[in-house]
């Protein structure tokens, strides 16, 4: 990963209709992946769309959402992506996560 990173080519195809994701963005500033969730012996990483290891992630809180059609739970998850920590919210394993650089 580098200090910018914009990922390329989130394009799929289901039953004839293209759909393109955003896909993952490092900036100094901001990070955009999407939460693994580690289970046993697994870390939680944080990943780009087309599944490569950005960095490792923590969630430090969660609470209950009960009226979102999205998740039952919203996440904090901090992430370390270039020696950067950022923290930012998630929807959970496998959902986009948007973070900002935390202070040091």
């Amino acid at each position: 990963m580098n200090a910018t990173f914009i990922e390329q080519d989130c394009t799929f195809t289901h039953e004839g209709r293209a759909f393109t994701s955003g896909g993952a963005v490092v900036t100094p500033d901001r990070a955009i992946g999407y939460l693994v969730l580690g289970h046993g012996e697994v870390e939680t990483t944080m990943q780009t769309w087309h599944g490569e290891r950005m960095g490792k992630a923590w969630i430090v809180a969660s609470w209950s959402t009960p009226h979102s059609f999205v998740s039952s739970r919203m996440y904090q998850v901090e992430a370390m992506i270039d020696g950067v920590r950022y923290t930012g919210r998630t929807a959970g394993d496998g959902m986009i996560w948007r973070g900002k650089r935390k202070a040091d």
